[in-house]
């Protein structure tokens, strides 16, 4: 397949090659699912970035996007950056401080919004945008392009007219262009403080993918479904990803996800942890309302398919080892596991069986998954890869257009997130700054250098001088270690490292992950800077504590101070994080200092748009209830 230099390039070579072949399905509110082809998508954004060029918009002005899950996202964002503008995209459930700050720090000359209440209430703030000249929308209520005054529409419609005089002059700007020039200007959502504006090249996506599909993350012969923000840089490689393999896509939402994954059923599902812990948990609390027997059958299949997995990845080489094994050990431990396989093999084939209602629920064809945005819990993990689904767990982040690394589909090692993409210099450095030599158990702050990587914080140069050192390379802010096969194993993030009042340092996400392992706890995150100890806040699985304590009618706000339910979490945290499952003195957590959550936490306000725990927002909101663990 030939290379695309820049995303112009990538639509041509996609229509060329396969102009029929329809993708970037949706479904509509008929019931009826349909997308466009390749050919008609390049020529939308071909006619839309001529527009943009008719009507004003010069190289490198910024255009701010806001739009959530919709196949016209692509369009509109591809057009502004093939017209050598600048995309600044975001979601619509954008705070209206944040899109005064986006707006305006960018100084966006104009906006395109994806309905005309979201134009309606940027023309409320605009009298604060004064950079800010034209607002469009992007499509009605069942995903067609806005027609009339202010649509997009009327952009096509000017590049249209505009390409009938001058045919060649969005090849021509694109093959003088500079791929490696700022195309693309991400705020992040972030944990804490002000967005930050990632600015990031069309270069350096396409290495990015290029590698990705290398990798088999979607191949030409997938059908590829996702629900996730087209704004969030994970779904952005996934949708620029699709066009680059040139194969079937469909973007769904999590209302109709159930139906679209029947109707359309994908081969791959690229994710986010959050969605596959919400699969796992309505698995596991409907097998709880099935008979004893019933239940018994499905986790005695569900230990021979882990154990299949297991003794799988030591005959073939890929079992998950820190230092290496001495070769004798390892020629035992490959004959034991090839004796263990030829045993399990009948069991095996019979759990296709028991979990066959689970892989039809899931459309009946799904093999993998990539996931990424956040840490995806070991007993997730383990269940995915028990019922045979592939699971590619990922790591990167915006800065690093979204992909450092990604677990090989065909040596997948459980517990990591892969080795680094080919082309990815690496360092670890310890705390104290000090660089540790990168070999199989060395643990430290992963700092990265390779042509993916951000060109800077947009007008922050403050920032650049703190996450670069003076050889390039980038300061991940993530704890890793190094295992002997070369892949990374995430052990938590830098700067949510909790330094107790004792001077240890812990690292939280390993025990939240033990942690979220129990039937009772649905979400938790492990508190103590500047205290004796740990302390946990604890969302707990509401239908199984229910279900356990017979308390169906007490409010959720007096479960804290109810001996029965914090008797539940008591055991759990005793019997999950203890010296005999690995952990230190300093790292367990007393038998009273937590406090139950009445609630689930919700992204925008305790999680991130991509459901990572907002730290420092989440001790904010509780640090009444954290202290009063502590008395």
């Amino acid at each position: 397949m030939s290379k695309a230099r820049n995303f112009y390039e990538l639509f041509k070579l996609a229509a060329k090659s396969k102009p029929d072949l329809e993708t970037f399905k949706v479904r509509h509110k008929s019931g009826r699912i349909a997308g466009r082809t390749f050919k008609q998508m390049h020529e939308l954004v071909t006619a839309m970035a001529a527009g943009l060029r008719a009507m004003g918009i010069q190289k490198g002005d910024r255009i701010t996007l806001i739009c959530d899950a919709s196949p016209n996202w692509i369009i509109a964002d591809a057009a502004i950056i093939v017209a050598d503008a600048v995309s600044v995209p975001r979601g619509t459930d954008v705070t209206d401080d944040d899109i005064l700050y986006i707006i305006g720090h960018s100084e966006s000359r104009w906006a395109i919004v994806q309905h005309e209440k979201d134009r309606e209430r940027l023309l409320k703030l605009q009298q604060e945008l004064p950079k800010l000249e034209k607002i469009f929308v992007l499509e009605d209520d069942d995903f067609a392009l806005a027609e009339g005054a202010h649509s997009v529409t009327e952009i096509i419609t000017e590049g249209r007219s505009m390409l009938t005089q001058a045919p060649f002059l969005i090849e021509n700007i694109n093959s003088v262009s500079d791929p490696t020039g700022m195309a693309m200007i991400i705020y992040t959502s972030g944990t804490t403080g002000a967005p930050k504006g990632v600015m990031l090249s069309q270069s350096g996506w396409l290495n990015a993918l290029q590698t990705a599909l290398e990798m088999k993350i979607i191949e030409e012969k997938d059908t590829a479904l996702s629900l996730l923000p087209p704004w969030h840089a994970f779904e952005r490689a996934v949708e620029y990803g699709v066009v680059m393999a040139q194969c079937q896509f469909m973007i769904t939402n999590i209302h109709s996800l159930r139906q679209d994954l029947a109707d359309f059923k994908p081969t791959s599902f690229p994710s986010v942890p959050r969605i596959w812990e919400s699969l796992y948990n309505g698995i596991m609390q409907k097998l709880e309302k099935e008979a004893p027997a019933k239940r018994a059958l499905f986790h005695f299949f569900l230990d021979v398919g882990a154990e299949w997995a297991k003794n799988e990845a030591i005959f073939n080489g890929y079992d998950l080892q820190i230092t290496r094994k001495p070769l004798p050990q390892q020629l035992a431990d490959k004959a034991v596991a090839g004796a263990k396989l030829a045993l399990l093999l009948p069991l095996k084939i019979a759990s296709g069986i028991i979990f066959a209602p689970i892989h039809t629920a899931l459309g009946g064809k799904l093999r993998k998954s990539a996931s990424g945005g956040s840490a995806l819990p070991q007993v997730v993990d383990r269940f995915l890869s028990a019922i045979g689904i592939k699971v590619l767990e990922g790591y990167g982040m915006t800065e690093t257009s979204a992909l450092i690394s990604l677990r090989d589909v065909d040596r997948a090692v459980a517990g990591t997130v892969g080795r680094p993409f080919p082309g990815y210099k690496i360092r670890f450095k310890n705390e104290a700054g000090k660089e540790v030599p990168v070999q199989p158990g060395a643990k430290g702050t992963l700092w990265v250098k390779s042509n993916q990587l951000l060109l800077g914080y947009y007008k922050r140069p403050e920032l650049n001088e703190i996450v670069f050192d003076k050889d390039g390379y980038f300061d991940t802010g993530d704890v890793m270690v190094m295992t002997a096969g070369g892949d990374l194993m995430f052990a938590g993030r830098s700067k949510e490292t909790i330094a107790l009042a004792g001077g240890e340092n812990v690292e939280p996400v390993p025990i939240e992950d033990k942690l979220l392992a129990s039937e009772f706890i649905d979400q938790v995150m492990v508190v103590g800077d500047d205290r004796k100890t740990l302390g946990a806040l604890i969302v707990p699985n509401f239908e199984k504590v229910r279900a356990a304590t017979g308390l169906k009618d007490l409010p959720t706000e007096k479960w804290n101070d109810t001996a029965e339910v914090r008797e539940i979490f008591r055991k759990e945290i005793q019997e999950r994080i203890s010296h005999k499952t690995g952990f230190k003195s300093f790292e367990l957590i007393p038998k009273n200092t937590f406090y139950i959550v009445p609630k689930q936490f919700e992204p925008g306000v305790e999680l991130t748009r991509t459901y990572k725990l907002r730290r420092s927002v989440i001790k904010e909101i509780f640090a009444e209830q954290i202290e009063a663990m502590y008395r």
